[in-house]
């Protein structure tokens, strides 16, 4: 089984994504960016034909997951709040 075009494509962003999500340092855009990159995965996981895991990816990495990071990072203070 060969993966299209379109699945490559969206296999490179997936990629790019969490690499990204890696290398910033506001807290908020490596939530957005691993976000992206678990509904990308489950595109990814659609194309492979396991929809039970893409459905999960989707519901856990897409959503479930970055809400809770979302939620704890806006719960904390920076460290420049604090020295001010």
């Amino acid at each position: 089984m060969f993966l299209s075009v379109i699945d490559g494509a969206v296999l490179i962003l997936v990629l790019l994504s969490y690499l990204g999500a890696l290398t910033q340092k506001d807290l908020i855009k490596c939530v957005v960016l691993t976000g992206l990159g678990g509904l990308g995965l489950a595109y990814i996981f659609t194309s492979l034909l396991a929809p039970d895991v893409a459905l999960t990816e989707a519901i856990l990495g897409g959503a479930v997951l970055p809400a809770f990071f979302a939620f704890t990072v806006m719960r904390t203070q920076r460290f420049d709040e604090i020295e001010e």
